[in-house]
Order: C-alpha cells, then sequence, then structure tokens
C-alpha cells in the first residue's frame, strides 16, 4: 500500500517539475523544479523496490500525463484542443492496454 502512496506522490512531484518548466521565472522557481525532479525519480525508486517495473512506469508516465494536463487545464488557462485530448486519451489508453497484457517473467529462487 505504501509503495502506490510512493508512486502518487511520484507522479504529483512529475506534475510539480514540468509545470515548474512552464512556469518558473526566478531562482527560488527553478530550485523547486529540481527539487520536484528529484523527488518525483527518487519516490518512483522508493516504490520500484516492491512493485514491478512496469507497473511503477505505467502508473507514473499515466498519473504525471494526465495530472499535467489537468494542471495546465485549471491552472494556466490552457483549453482543451479535441486533438489533444484524442490523444492524451489514447495514450492512457496504451498505458493501461500495457498493463493488462504485461506478462509475469519473474521467477522465485528455490
Amino acid at each position: 500500500m505504501w509503495n502506490l502512496i510512493w508512486l502518487i506522490l511520484a507522479a504529483a512531484a512529475e506534475v510539480g517539475w514540468i509545470s515548474g518548466l512552464n512556469a518558473a521565472d526566478s531562482v527560488i522557481d527553478w530550485l523547486a523544479t529540481g527539487a520536484c525532479v528529484i523527488a518525483s525519480f527518487g519516490l518512483a525508486l522508493v516504490a520500484a523496490r516492491r512493485l514491478a517495473a512496469t507497473t511503477v512506469y505505467i502508473l507514473f508516465v499515466g498519473l504525471g500525463t494526465a495530472g499535467t494536463t489537468l494542471l495546465d487545464h485549471f491552472a494556466f488557462g490552457m483549453h482543451f484542443d479535441p486533438a489533444a485530448l484524442a490523444w492524451l486519451t489514447l495514450l492512457l489508453a496504451a498505458v493501461c492496454g500495457l498493463k493488462l497484457t504485461a506478462t509475469s517473467t519473474a521467477k522465485t529462487a528455490s
């Protein structure tokens, strides 16, 4: 359970640094963006200790993409372009499809 929480926090930090690249205009903003970069990858690595790498990657990318899109719309006033929304939907569907079709190749040690 904690691993999923770390992963959600990692995705939130990813949204922070991606948005920071768009909005940073002072040294403090750039430092916060850098801290979000370190936090996002560090938290994802913590989650990857016990979760499958595919699960970590898929949720990290999917939540980060959806979160960034929603933040751009609500915080920065960007409109939802129908084509961009269709591509985002396709990306999220592909991410879910990868997770659903992934097979476990990990073998337990005897």
